[in-house]
């Protein structure tokens, strides 16, 4: 598979789990916020849920597939190699629902998660450095630079939601927004570093 075939496929991936989430918006209000998007998995369309995270999942490895050429420094290797660590955390999310029911699923979910939502800023921070040590303008990788950041401020509202709104047991909707937001960012972060490289490939 050629790189432009393989961003192709990541900014497709991407492309589609945001429509699964907004569709799940529509098909199961009942788990829309304070509720975060993993109880979609929950549902009646549950399933919908989880092919959802099997398509970031995706993403997250195809994208690492075409990074690893475009990097040569040392922080740029460990975030592409995050990328990979990133879509097995999204698998085991899509596999294993949070279901309150089953101790040992709902524990895998969560590892997961606390993977994705903790790694990702991490991982695409340095991935983003890695690309802007080797351009040739400081300029070039700006979109791809400020994304990551956007990612670290989605972490930030949503965490901060969770110690000021839940510990307050009010406004508990919020928590269910900034989820969403947070997750929003990682996706747009992936977009973006898959128009990026596909600049480059040119």
């Amino acid at each position: 598979m050629g790189t432009r075939t393989t961003l192709a496929t990541v900014i497709g991936l991407a492309v589609a789990f945001l429509c699964i989430l907004s569709l799940l918006h529509v098909w199961e209000p009942e788990y829309n916020p304070p509720h975060l998007i993993s109880e979609y998995q929950l549902g009646r369309s549950g399933w919908l849920m989880s092919l959802a995270f099997f398509c970031l999942a995706a993403a997250s490895i195809a994208l690492f597939a075409a990074a690893r050429h475009h990097i040569n420094t040392t922080p740029g290797h460990f975030g592409t190699w995050g990328l990979l660590i990133i879509g097995v955390a999204y698998f085991v999310a899509g596999i294993f629902p949070p279901d309150p029911q089953r101790f040992l699923a709902s524990l895998l979910h969560g590892i997961g998660g606390l993977v994705v939502i903790f790694g990702s800023p991490i991982v695409f921070t340095f991935v983003s450095r890695g690309f802007a040590g080797k351009e040739a303008s400081e300029t070039a990788p700006r979109p791809l630079v400020w994304t990551a950041a956007l990612t670290w401020l989605g972490l930030s509202l949503f965490y901060g939601s969770i110690v000021v709104f839940r510990a307050s047991g009010s406004g508990s909707s919020v928590v269910g927004w900034t989820n969403r937001f947070m997750i929003t960012t990682f996706v747009l972060w992936l977009l973006v570093a898959a128009f990026h490289i596909w600049r480059r490939s040119q």
